[in-house]
């Protein structure tokens, strides 16, 4: 076994005088064993840290000398440290599985419909699930219970790791439409003031009010008591349609004295995303003042599987404040635009009709305002649940 640790050496020579190289060989301090005789050549055992001796002996007398064989354990290790970095990169491979299994390296969410997968991400983030989180840091069950009493939109939770995975299964609170079941009796009310202008579709209940009546804002329109012509009454769930004609007005305003964002040129600024750390990738600070701000993250994805690694690219929307002064009849052209937008936003896809509108312009010191009347027409009818005595 010591041999096979120290190395023994085989070698060959060919030596003009044998007798003398072999005499030389014994006699010196070397441990030379199973020395012999074969076609013309001598072959001798040494240890690996004597064969230089043997090495001058041979060089004095001439004789040619080299190396038949090796073995020992000496050898094998001496033969693969030469390959010492392919085994550290084994190593270091195998590491980097190791714990690339246990980091965040994708996020998935199921089962929202409000609320968008950015939102949800961003909620997990505050309690530290993040690409590159690592997991076995991570308590699931109390990033559920933070994360449902942080927001009033989500009921329920459920968090699972799935190799690098974080899966998150939402429930959202739904809200309780403001609509009584057909089975339960309820009258129709009017919603405002107005004057009936037709009448769809009422198939239960009685109707009250006629074509052309004025109401106010609460009286009966359709009736959910029905007398069944026999001297009986019996409650119905009142449907129909009631349109109403009415008046609006809204008041829109624009100082002379007013702030404008003046917007400049978008810059953009990259960033190195390595497991959660943000590496700027430029020189010098954002001092920008006044921006507005927008990030963008693209990971490095192999065979669809997301790795902590990317780029960031950040863009700066930078704008100055300025105080202008309006003259008033660019001061009535932005009101005009305010009444164009206001039209568009809650009328433009309703079921509201504008029969008539009438815009009053007027102006003081400070300001210039406009007050437009509309006409509407819509169906003006809500339920409203009728209590038994």
């Amino acid at each position: 076994m010591f041999d096979n640790i120290r190395g023994i050496i085989t070698f060959e020579a060919v030596a003009p005088e044998p007798e003398t190289f072999v005499n030389m060989v014994k006699d010196s301090p070397v441990s030379v064993t199973n020395m012999r005789t074969a076609h013309g050549k001598i072959y001798g055992d040494v240890y690996r840290t004597d064969f230089d001796e043997v090495k001058k002996t041979a060089e004095k007398l001439g004789v040619q000398l080299c190396i038949s064989s090796k073995r020992g354990s000496v050898f094998t290790i001496r033969k693969y440290s030469r390959r010492v970095g392919m085994l550290i990169g084994l190593a270091l491979a195998f590491a980097m599985v190791a714990y690339l299994s246990n980091v965040v390296m994708i996020v998935e969410v199921y089962g929202n419909e409000t609320l968008s997968d950015k939102q949800i991400v961003s909620l997990l983030e505050d309690q530290g699930i993040r690409i590159g989180a690592f997991i076995p840091f991570i308590d699931l069950r109390e990033a559920e219970r933070r994360v449902t009493s942080s927001s009033d939109n989500i009921a329920w939770i459920g968090l699972r790791s799935k190799g690098c995975k974080i899966q998150a299964e939402i429930s959202e609170v739904s809200a309780s439409p403001d609509i009584i079941p057909t089975s339960v009796p309820c009258n129709i009310v009017s919603s405002r003031d107005a004057q009936i202008v037709e009448i769809n579709n009422v198939h239960m209940g009685m109707l009250v009010r006629m074509l052309h009546d004025g109401v106010k804002k609460g009286d009966l329109l359709i009736s959910g008591t029905v007398e069944d012509g026999k001297g009986g009454v019996y409650y119905a769930h009142s449907m129909g349609e009631v349109i109403g004609r009415y008046t609006d007005k809204v008041v829109f305003r624009q100082p002379f004295e007013d702030e404008r964002f003046d917007y400049g040129e978008k810059i953009v600024r990259k960033k190195l995303y390595f497991f959660g750390l943000k590496i700027p990738l430029y020189i010098g600070r954002n001092n920008f003042g006044n921006y507005e701000y927008d990030e963008e993250t693209s990971y490095a994805k192999l065979w669809n599987i997301q790795f902590p690694v990317g780029t960031v690219t950040s863009e700066y929307k930078t704008y100055d404040i300025d105080n202008v002064t309006y003259s008033s009849e660019q001061a009535r052209t932005m009101l005009e635009e305010k009444i164009k937008l206001y039209e568009h936003n809650f009328f433009d896809g309703e079921a509201i009709t504008v029969i008539d509108k009438e815009v009053f312009f007027s102006e003081d010191g400070s300001e210039a305002k406009a007050v437009v009347k509309y006409t509407l027409e819509s169906d003006i009818g809500v339920t409203q649940e009728i209590m038994a005595k």
